[in-house]
This record gives C-alpha cells, sequence and structure tokens, in this order.
C-alpha cells in the first residue's frame, strides 16, 4: 500500500467539481537525520524477522519467504508508479511486523494518477510468484508453487475495497465519482465484512490492521486528498484496470491452488493442503 497525508477536500457527485477543490497543499517533510535512520533500518530488519519467523510457525517456511519477499515486491511497484506520477522521490518504509509501506512526498494531482498508484502494487506484485514457479518448473517439486499461491493471495487480499488497502484507494474515486456518500458507505460495510472475515478466521492482527486504517479513514475529512477527479473516460478506464488486476490475482492464486494441491475455502479463501 501506498501512503500519504490526505489534505481536506470537498466530496462532490458525479458533476465536475470546482477545480479549486482540486488544490493539492503538500507539506513539508523533514529529512530524517543519520541516526533516526539507522535506529529505523534496526526496528524495521528486527520486526521484518519477527514477521517472518510468526508466518513460519503458522503456515511453514515457504510461506513466510513468500509473503515477505511479495510484500516488498509488491511495494516497489507502488514506487516505480509514485514517483512517475510526480509524487516522488518515493521509498520503502518498514512497518513492523506488517512489512512495508511505499511513501509519498506529495500526493498525486489526479484521482485517475491515484487509481494507477495504488494497483501497481498488486499487479507488479505478482512477479514475485514468478520464482516459485520457475523453481517448481527446475525440481519438478510442486510444493514450490504454494509460495505463488501466497503472493497470490496477499495481492488479491490487497485488492479488497477496506482502508487502508490498496482496492479502497483504486475503486474509491470511482464510487465517488457516482456519489461522494457510496464511497464512504461501501467503506463501510467492506470494513465490516473484513473485520468479520479476519475475526472468524482467527488473524487478529489483520483485523486491528483493517480497524485502524478505517477508523483513520473515517476520521479524516475525506476519504483521499484533494485532486483533480475522474473525467468519464478516467472512469471506464480505471473500472476495467481494477477489474483486471483482481481478475489476474485471482487466476494465479487459483491456478498456484490448484498446481500445489491446495484447497481453497471460499468464500473466505483458507487454504488446506
Amino acid at each position: 500500500m501506498a501512503d500519504s497525508d490526505l489534505a481536506p477536500s470537498a466530496p462532490a457527485p458525479w458533476g465536475p467539481r470546482n477545480p479549486q477543490d482540486a488544490v493539492v497543499v503538500a507539506k513539508p517533510v523533514a529529512p530524517p537525520t543519520p541516526r533516526l535512520r539507522a535506529n529505523s533500518l534496526v526496528v524495521g530488519a528486527l520486526s521484518t524477522l519477527a514477521l517472518a519467523v510468526w508466518i513460519a510457525l503458522m503456515a511453514g517456511p515457504l510461506a513466510a519467504l513468500a509473503v515477505v519477499g511479495g510484500v516488498f515486491v509488491h511495494e516497489f511497484g507502488h514506487v516505480m508508479v509514485i514517483n512517475w506520477a510526480g509524487s516522488g522521490p518515493s521509498s520503502i518504509r518498514i512497518i513492523p511486523f506488517f512489512g512495508g509501506a511505499a511513501t509519498m512526498r506529495r500526493p498525486p494531482d489526479s484521482d485517475f494518477k491515484g487509481v494507477l498508484i495504488a494497483l501497481a502494487g498488486p499487479a507488479f506484485g505478482l512477479v514475485a510468484a514468478v520464482p516459485f514457479v520457475i523453481a517448481a518448473y527446475v525440481t519438478h517439486e510442486r510444493s514450490w508453487v504454494v509460495g505463488a499461491f501466497w503472493v497470490g493471495s496477499l495481492n488479491l487480499i490487497n485488492l479488497a475495497p477496506a482502508a487502508p488497502l490498496d482496492g479502497a484507494k483504486a475503486i474509491g474515486p470511482a464510487l465517488a465519482r457516482i456519489h461522494p456518500l457510496l464511497e464512504r458507505a461501501v467503506l463501510v460495510l467492506i470494513a465490516v465484512l473484513a473485520l468479520g472475515w479476519a475475526i472468524q478466521r482467527g488473524s487478529l492482527i489483520f483485523a486491528g490492521f483493517i480497524a485502524l486504517g478505517a477508523l483513520r479513514a473515517f476520521a479524516a475529512a475525506a476519504p483521499r486528498a484533494a485532486a483533480r477527479p475522474l473525467t468519464a473516460d478516467e472512469w471506464v478506464a480505471g473500472v476495467a484496470l481494477y477489474v483486471a488486476t483482481v481478475s489476474l490475482c485471482v487466476a494465479v492464486t487459483v491456478w498456484a491452488a490448484g498446481a500445489g494441491g491446495i484447497r481453497l475455502a471460499i468464500p473466505f479463501l483458507g487454504a488446506r493442503a
């Protein structure tokens, strides 16, 4: 996911907004001191190691390698598009026990760029599945494909339209273009469903992550920073790209599950070897 400071904005219905409402005020960011940067790297490395150990204990070392590695490939996808969109320079910030997040120096100046930034992580993140597929082909051990399943699942879950996941940032502008209240309503509904899913699956850390993200989004004046709203063509393109990215992640996850001998417990996306 990509992090940025939210600036207040005035939501508008399907019609065009006043251009003055799309003014983005970038907040100056003080560069970290060398000592602070070093401390952050140490904490980040230790917390990432702790995350890997926890996943390994819960689902095995292959899952730990796939999830932790997949997170950083996912975030690198955000970084590339953030820099292209003029919201950089971007870097990957370590979040203790959650992996990482791509930073933005300033919000994108259009909602469509925000959609592209959000979708870049899950789309590029699937690249992390390639080494596992190659390893399975070379060694003729289908167990390697399970790593591709975890990579696909990681990116697919991230596309759920629940704050602060990428799906909320990717489809939110399209919902707001129909009506501003629709975006809020969908975020609330999906957040509740995601919390229920996480609690039922015993994923209390993920449940807390969704709860904190939802509180942060709803406490703000607007779900996203003020930017130029989607045009009609951008609305169609944004929805199409979101559907295509979700479909690609579903295809990779389902294929890897079948090839790796995993039985999916739909609709909860549970996995049983």
